[in-house]
């Protein structure tokens, strides 16, 4: 009780009023005495000593009384405090009313402000510790994107770098992480793509998967399979990683117009590009009729495929295919 403030602020106003009662009351009596001595002592000769006396002593007497009244009650409440009578709470109340007075209230209310101010610079220390490791964890996410990044950049593979080596994979090279194929000419049959794709086992003539992808190539697909596996969605790719000249042809010469690629001219003839098959999670592929809504896997694909060297260029052709697949960084030599 004794360190509630409100509680103590009434008892020292109850204190300070029972004070000012006791002094100024029984003064204005003393001043209406005095004014009625002179009024019957000098004013009203005609009144009678008896008169007098009885006029002045009520108000002597109510002076006095009033005067003794909160000297009573704080010699009660001292009385009370003294013998601890009654439960503690009512010690506590007698005690609290005794020690009150204004020093005592100003301390309480300097140790409220002082616990205040220690809450508050507690509640902004816990507020920068959170900040802390918030930035920490953005900071941790950054680092591990450079780091998936650099990983993708400087994927390696069994192919030379060396610019003048250009017969290993199907005349396509790799340099700082770009792809370099042959400019097509109508007039040079050697720059035709699908003219060497291998025959036979690919991966006893150097290649590093089954199929004829370039290796680096293969390795982006990789790496870009196993980021959306995941992510909890799936992706296959074309089982034709080399696509020959003269199946290229037959494409071009059945399909309608602007559907297939000219002769030579594919990307798939290098071996540097891929049709994939979608799956809206682990294990169901999306369909034909797909969607962003019905094929997230698909989605995720397309928003993610340049963080892993890829891009699907035909997004937004004219003849619109979004499961085309090719290198993002291509040149021609």
């Amino acid at each position: 009780m004794c360190n509630n403030i409100l509680i103590l602020r009434i008892f020292y106003l109850f204190k300070t009023t029972l004070n000012i009662i006791r002094f100024v009351i029984p003064l204005g009596l003393i001043i209406m005495i005095t004014l009625d001595l002179y009024k019957n002592l000098i004013i009203n000769k005609e009144d009678n000593e008896y008169v007098i006396v009885k006029k002045i002593g009520t108000k002597v007497f109510a002076a006095i009384l009033i005067f003794c009244i909160p000297t009573l009650i704080n010699l009660i409440f001292n009385l009370f405090s003294k013998m601890n009578i009654g439960s503690n709470t009512d010690a506590s109340f007698l005690n609290c009313y005794q020690k009150v007075n204004l020093n005592l209230i100003k301390q309480l209310e300097n140790e409220q402000e002082l616990k205040l101010s220690e809450v508050e610079e507690e509640e902004r220390k816990k507020a920068l510790v959170t900040l802390q490791e918030n930035e920490a964890k953005i900071k941790a996410l950054q680092e591990e994107n450079t780091k998936r990044n650099q990983s993708t950049s400087s994927n390696t593979s069994t192919y030379t770098n060396n610019t003048t080596d250009m017969n290993k994979q199907n005349k396509v090279y790799i340099k700082n992480g770009t792809f370099y194929a042959p400019s097509y000419k109508a007039s040079n049959p050697n720059t035709y793509s699908g003219k060497d794709c291998p025959s036979g086992n690919p991966l006893n003539k150097g290649y590093n998967n089954k199929y004829g992808y370039n290796n680096y190539f293969w390795n982006l697909l990789q790496n870009f399979k196993t980021a959306i596996q995941k992510a909890g969605y799936n992706i296959s790719y074309s089982s034709q990683g080399c696509r020959s000249y003269q199946l290229q042809v037959s494409y071009y010469k059945t399909m309608e117009k602007g559907r297939a690629a000219h002769p030579g001219r594919s990307n798939h003839e290098w071996g540097i590009a891929s049709d994939v098959t979608f799956y809206k999670n682990a294990s169901v592929k999306c369909g034909s009729n797909r969607t962003y809504k019905n094929c997230p896997g698909m989605k995720w694909a397309h928003e993610h495929a340049k963080e892993y060297g890829l891009t699907f260029p035909l997004i937004n052709a004219s003849y619109k295919e979004d499961w085309h697949l090719d290198p993002l960084k291509l040149k021609k030599y």
